[in-house]
């Protein structure tokens, strides 16, 4: 098996017990040719319940003002494929999963659905390790951080992604240029967006990916103008 050390340092948790670890990094694969261990399907059940809870609490606690649908949009937009795979490549999670010879040899470490179904069941072992603090502590790591930018932008592409979208059936492509200001304890960006080499929006934020939002929605107002 694995020395999972590594990867315990990538989620900045230790593990009291490992087996938790090593069984919500076993995918089903793998059991074909080691059927006595466990695949991690169960645990990929659950984690996607811890990780809905723990998110709920969250977004009810520091969004008062938002209703039902409106957490519920951006919930679920935090916890989609495309984000779970994001925070399964940051923490490196395929180079740990364990395939049989055959998924590993066709690229399964890099499959979308593998990464996201570790990723939750990764969320289990954790709970089970050490409870909803371990999970909260993970979750607040590695998730609470792009929940700003959702709560923004609730159930919908945001502003930088239809403005790609538009270009791109084009053939086009659009850059942006940042540029920083203020003190360091209360900097401000901003962003400009380019379309080739004609600018084609601008915006400030508190981050750069807040400005280039705005630079975005900029460009986008422009062009339904």
């Amino acid at each position: 098996m694995k020395d999972l050390s590594n990867f315990e340092k990538n989620i900045n948790y230790k593990f009291k017990n490992i087996n938790y670890l090593k069984i919500a990094l076993t995918h089903k694969s793998y059991i074909d040719e080691n059927p006595k261990l466990t695949s991690n399907q169960r645990y990929e059940f659950f984690g996607d319940a811890i990780l809905d809870f723990d998110l709920t609490e969250y977004l009810f606690t520091n969004y008062p003002n938002f209703d039902e649908g409106m957490l519920t949009k951006i919930r679920s937009s935090a916890v989609n494929q495309s984000n779970l795979v994001k925070l399964g490549k940051k923490i490196d999670i395929g180079s740990f999963i364990y395939l049989s010879t055959s998924e590993d040899s066709t690229g399964g470490r890099n499959k979308d659905s593998i990464i996201e179904d570790s990723v939750e069941a990764l969320i289990a072992s954790l709970y089970f390790d050490g409870g909803l603090k371990a999970v909260n502590n993970f979750v607040s790591r590695f998730i609470y951080p792009g929940i700003k930018e959702l709560s923004e932008y609730p159930g919908e592409k945001d502003y930088k992604t239809r403005l790609q979208e538009v270009y791109a059936k084009k053939g086009k492509k659009v850059t942006y240029s940042d540029e920083a200001f203020g003190p360091d304890h209360d900097k401000s960006f901003q962003s400009i967006v380019f379309l080739e080499e004609e600018i084609i929006g601008s915006g400030e934020g508190k981050s750069k990916k807040s400005a280039q939002q705005e630079a975005a929605k900029d460009a986008l107002n422009k062009l339904n103008a």
